[in-house]
């Protein structure tokens, strides 16, 4: 009688938890009104001062030199503003007591609702036997080979399950057990195998149009391409997700949440059943099979070729932080590879940073969001096309400058971002005026002949600036790291600890902590790109530096591995964000000095804890140092 009162508690309590966390975990996309911002610096107002002849006195600087030092003492505090000053500290206050208040109810919690079987022993567990896991490149070349030559194959596959239209699946991204049987426009992996021509491996990439994927099932999709990989000498298989927030549930958080919970902490706990697993298996079953499908295709597709790259700054019309201090890379990166056979198809590698999440809200209808719409352009104008999530961060996609004053669904408002950032990835590197041809040519996708003439419509060509393309180097390198890494956010201990995701848990009952394993990886592409391959939603400030990196006992990416670094995030697994470790809240506010308010900031009730950036920090300097 003991357990059943026992398994009952729990279930209740697990449910008053795990409801608000699929539904409230992943933040609001509503549009925030524009803030007139001054980007006027200092030394430029006070040289224009002097141009006009205005006198500007520096009042009390002792109290000013005051102030800098209280917030260095503070980390992120520094400002000359004591409301700045102020605000911030009463932020970390805030911050600090929801994060006590969490932990404690979550500790309550977590010593009433049991372990699942699910749950492995950490003092048993061997991380070297771990299987699936791959090493990368045995070495590093700092220059390219006498002959080298980049080789690329390209496959993409559909992931719907063959069931799907008869059978309702669920939505994975916001409300718990949303099924559907409808879609806007599939899911898909869309794969690349690459080598620069050494021997010394191929290279392979998976992007799956889902919401994430935890290392565990990761390993799944190695397991069932190890032979084809170790007879064609493939060193590294990679798998990751565009982040659509409208796919099929791939983390078992969304899906028939309420019985498995029952199951798992009620009948299982009493002998009397398995423990189900949120994550379909008839889907998963459908992402391995792709994955390897692909692999397979796309090595034979491998063929001989050049690799160019191109960027170009798009924050200002196309991409939106939600969370203070606002620092991220805007910048949209493509790769693309040009066949020496000209009339092979070349492939298009583009990497940005932002949530697809749009489709989402207001349709319960299965949709990659803006991905296949990008890709439909760029299909059009005869190349393949991969989507490669960059340091997501907080970061969203603004639509106004591709709504064109347009009244549009949620997901016609995807269909035109996805349109417009379509053409401009093509557009990189062409003139104002190829770009408005190509933009006929190509088929008006977003029917500038029929609106273009509406108020509020504008061009996404208009006042175009090109950006300069650069030939990549026939150089690959590529390693990673397996790891440990302690899962301290007692929230995420207790879905854990229900069985419903497929994340590999280990509990130290010596210590009473929860663990679990994920991976890096670094990427070298000639000396063009260094990559980290990160298994999270990284914070901008990890990569670019910046205020809102004060108080972290490491230095940026950039500022430690130079300006040409970015992050393939979501890479082999999901662990949440990534936010750096002072500034950590799982509940809480950020001070925005920009607009004068509180940003709300719960990203990180999905996370593994507070010490999550500098351990995968750490980690990953640790990568770089052994093979550098």
């Amino acid at each position: 009688m003991k357990k059943i009162l026992l398994s009952v508690l729990s279930v209740a309590l697990c449910l008053c938890l795990i409801v608000p966390i699929g539904v409230t975990a992943f933040a609001k996309n509503e549009e925030a009104p524009i803030v007139a911002e001054s980007s006027v610096t200092l030394e430029e107002y006070l040289a224009d001062a002097a141009a006009k002849g205005n006198r500007v006195q520096v009042v009390n600087s002792n109290a000013n030199d005051t102030l800098d030092k209280i917030g260095d003492a503070f980390g992120s505090l520094a400002s000359t503003s004591p409301k700045t000053v102020f605000m911030k500290l009463l932020a970390k206050v805030i911050n600090l007591l929801s994060n006590t208040l969490i932990n404690v109810i979550g500790k309550a919690l977590g010593f009433v609702i049991p372990k699942t079987s699910v749950i492995h022993d950490y003092a048993d567990f061997d991380l070297d036997s771990y299987g699936n896991f791959y090493k990368g490149m045995s070495d590093f070349l700092d220059a390219p080979a006498a002959g080298a030559k980049w080789h690329l194959g390209y496959a993409q596959a559909s992931i719907l399950p063959d069931d799907f239209g008869t059978t309702p699946y669920t939505m994975g991204g916001y409300g718990l057990m949303a099924t559907t049987t409808e879609t806007f426009d599939g899911l898909w992996v869309r794969t690349i195998v690459l080598n620069d021509g050494t021997g010394r491996g191929n290279v392979a990439f998976c992007v799956l149009d889902a919401i994430g994927i935890a290392n565990a099932d990761v390993r799944l999709i190695r397991e069932a391409i190890s032979d084809f990989a170790a007879k064609n000498n493939i060193v590294s298989v990679n798998v990751s997700v565009t982040h659509t927030h409208s796919g099929i549930d791939l983390q078992g958080v969304w899906d028939n949440t309420v019985p498995n919970v029952l199951n798992n902490l009620f009948l299982s706990n009493l002998g009397l059943s398995e423990i189900h697993s949120g994550v379909n298996r008839t889907f998963l079953k459908k992402i391995v099979d792709q994955c390897t499908a692909t692999i397979k295709s796309a090595y034979s597709d491998m063929k001989g070729g050049t690799l160019t790259l191109a960027k170009k700054d798009i924050a200002d019309n196309y991409l939106r932080d939600r969370t203070a201090p606002y620092t991220f890379d805007g910048n949209l990166y493509r790769l693309m590879f040009t066949p020496d056979n000209k009339s092979e198809k070349g492939t298009v590698i583009a990497s940005f940073s932002a949530h697809p999440e749009n489709s989402g809200y207001g349709h319960v209808v299965i949709s990659a969001d803006f991905v296949p719409y990008i890709e439909e352009v760029v299909n059009k104008a005869g190349y393949n096309f991969i989507y490669i999530q960059g340091c997501i961060g907080t970061i969203t996609y603004q639509r106004g400058a591709s709504d064109d004053g347009l009244d549009l669904t949620r997901h016609e408002e995807a269909v035109r971002y996805g349109y417009e950032i379509g053409y401009i990835i093509l557009g990189l590197t062409k003139s104002e005026a190829e770009c408005r041809t190509m933009n006929y040519t190509l088929g008006d996708f977003l029917g500038e002949a029929e609106y273009g003439s509406n108020e509020g419509y504008t061009s996404w060509y208009k006042d175009w600036k090109s950006v300069n393309e650069t030939t990549v180097a026939p150089m690959l390198n590529i390693a990673h790291k397996q790891y440990i890494i302690e899962v301290s956010n007692v929230l995420m201990d207790i879905v854990g600890k229900t069985g419903i995701t497929d994340y590999f848990f280990l509990y130290d009952k010596t210590t009473d902590k929860y663990y679990t394993v994920t991976e890096s990886g670094y990427m070298e592409l000639g000396d063009s790109l260094l990559v980290e391959l990160c298994p999270g939603e990284t914070y901008g400030e990890l990569l670019m530096g910046g205020d809102g990196l004060k108080g972290f006992k490491y230095k940026s990416l950039r500022e430690m591995y130079g300006g040409n670094i970015i992050v393939f995030d979501l890479m082999n697994d999901a662990i949440g964000y990534i936010e750096p470790d002072d500034d950590f809240v799982m509940a809480g506010v950020q001070y925005s000095e920009k607009k004068e308010s509180f940003d709300t900031d719960t990203w990180c009730l999905i996370s593994w804890g507070k010490n999550t950036a500098s351990k995968v920090i750490s980690e990953f300097m640790d990568l770089v140092d052994s093979v550098k």
